[in-house]
């Protein structure tokens, strides 16, 4: 890539993938080690078996957090991240838990893919944004109705990634059957809301969407300083109505003002000028 040369030089653009493991802080720390381990096999199996195997041993840019990874690619295979890795990494752990002893813990994970600007220095609202859409509430509630389900992972995919992808058609996955749209990504803490989209292998949207309805009911709100269509309008110091703010109901309210005040107002009547024909 070339060196860019002014600071509002647009960096090449690269796939962000970050993975976290749930309720990673609760593993004793004696057991630390072989899960890391057994969780590296785990990575690594999934990648080959979805033709990643080469961007897995060799990445543009990769990060051990510990109970996870953060990782970026070159974009042009990295629909695979979304399936089939997702949908291999899901059948690996479920194999974990089957082959698992009693005192080993559990392994369930969040993902994220996102893509966007990622300069050399690494510092980037891409990765940022990674970071927060893996640790969303989103995502851990996606994860809770995968394990209520019986699954191990949940994805979460930008709606920059997800135009790239699921709605250019490169992937056997679509967004009426696969996937649940979030209107605002959560993230405790933080100002963030941007749109998102969930997947969860084994799990429906519709089952997701119900999922979501008992246990984070206002999912479907719009993000942090979006005028919802239902929300009241807002009027601002001085009376004057904002005319950005403006809903369904108000609008309907001034076109009610608008024909009672035609209904009711009387007819104009026109007083011919002194001198004139008053048939013209």
């Amino acid at each position: 890539m070339a060196a860019l040369e002014h600071p509002w030089d647009i960096p090449a653009e690269y796939t962000l993938w970050k993975i976290d493991i749930r309720k990673s802080s609760d593993v004793p720390e004696p057991l630390q080690p072989a899960l890391k381990e057994r969780f590296d096999a785990i990575l690594s199996s999934a990648f080959s078996r979805s033709g990643l195997a080469e961007e897995w041993s060799d990445p543009v840019y990769r990060r051990d957090d510990g109970d996870g990874y953060t990782a970026a690619f070159a974009p042009a295979r990295t629909w695979r991240l979304i399936d089939p890795l997702t949908r291999y990494l899901d059948q690996e752990l479920h194999n974990y838990r089957i082959d698992k002893s009693a005192t080993d813990p559990e392994l369930q994970v969040r993902t994220a893919v996102h893509i966007g600007p990622f300069p050399d220095s690494r510092l980037s609202d891409t990765i940022n944004d990674a970071s927060r859409f893996v640790d969303s509430t989103t995502a851990r509630t996606g994860l809770e109705a995968a394990v209520e389900n019986g699954g191990h992972t949940a994805l979460i995919v930008s709606d920059e990634m997800f135009q790239r992808v699921i709605e250019k058609g490169r992937s056997q996955l679509t967004a009426d059957e696969h996937f649940l749209r979030i209107p605002a990504t959560e993230v405790p803490g933080k100002n963030f809301g941007k749109p998102s989209w969930l997947h969860v292998p084994r799990v429906s949207p519709e089952t997701l969407a119900d999922f979501f309805e008992r246990h984070l009911p206002h999912w479907r709100s719009t993000s942090p300083g979006e005028p919802s269509l239902l929300q009241a309008p807002k009027t601002p110091p001085g009376g004057q109505q904002n005319s950005e703010t403006v809903n369904i109901q108000t609008m309907a309210n001034r076109i009610a003002s608008l024909h009672t005040l035609q209904i009711n107002q009387p007819s104009t009547v026109t007083v011919p000028m002194q001198g004139a024909n008053p048939q013209c």
